[in-house]
């Protein structure tokens, strides 16, 4: 009795006896022409608009944790953890090395993945931070808001003029600063920090659009009003 086949000859799934199996060959050759245009950097959108002010910044970095990049501006929050309050009290004003803070590696850390960053901003620990970033490496400009800098003596505004330090007369942390530049703070119940805040000065402080690269477009290729540069 010839036995059972358990599939269908007839299934064109299924290899034939004798079947060839042969790659088809194709003269056709590829007309697609490589692409000419120089590779084009891309650049976020927000950079070209609507800069922040220093104290949307600066808010937007203490709600990070720690920083916040916009442009070439890095901003650094100040004291609010345990370890920032124990590096306070170590390591600023003049005492320790202020590299060896939390906020210091956090900076630097953000300040190395990001080599277009010309500024760096910061209150209160973030403006030591940001003072000690600026010693270390060059091309770098600085504003702090209520640094605990140690100038009793004001010979940095007798050695280069008005610096861009800024505090709120009454000020405790940066009350050894004769150099600074001081406001008064009228409205205190705005900010939790009292003299120490730094909402009512920072705010007439804009981040300056970064210049865009020679060749660049928007991030959203599809936006009608993408912009594309190219050499």
């Amino acid at each position: 009795m010839k036995k059972k086949r358990w599939y269908d000859d007839d299934a064109d799934w299924v290899p034939q006896k004798g079947r060839q199996f042969v790659m088809k060959k194709t003269t056709q050759k590829n007309t697609e022409e490589p692409a000419t245009m120089k590779p084009k950097a891309t650049i976020q959108r927000e950079d070209f608009q609507n800069p922040p002010t220093d104290k949307e910044g600066l808010e937007r970095a203490y709600a990070q944790g720690d920083t916040y990049i916009w442009g070439d501006t890095l901003y650094i929050a100040g004291s609010h953890t345990a370890r920032d309050w124990f590096d306070d009290v170590t390591k600023v004003p003049f005492w320790g090395d202020l590299r060896g803070a939390e906020r210091y590696q956090a900076a630097e850390k953000a300040l190395k993945a990001h080599k277009n960053i010309r500024r760096v901003i910061g209150h209160s620990l973030g403006g030591s931070v940001a003072l000690e970033l600026q010693k270390n490496y060059k091309g770098l400009a600085s504003r702090t808001y209520g640094a605990p800098v140690w100038d009793p003596l004001g010979q940095d505004y007798m050695k280069y003029g008005k610096v861009e330090r800024y505090n709120n007369l009454f000020d405790p942390v940066s009350m050894f600063d004769k150099s600074v530049n001081s406001s008064f703070k009228w409205d205190l119940w705005t900010s939790p920090s009292l003299f120490h805040a730094y909402d009512n000065i920072a705010k007439n402080f804009t981040a300056e659009k970064p210049a865009p690269p020679p060749n660049f477009s928007f991030d959203e290729p599809d936006d009608k009003n993408m912009i594309a540069m190219t050499e």
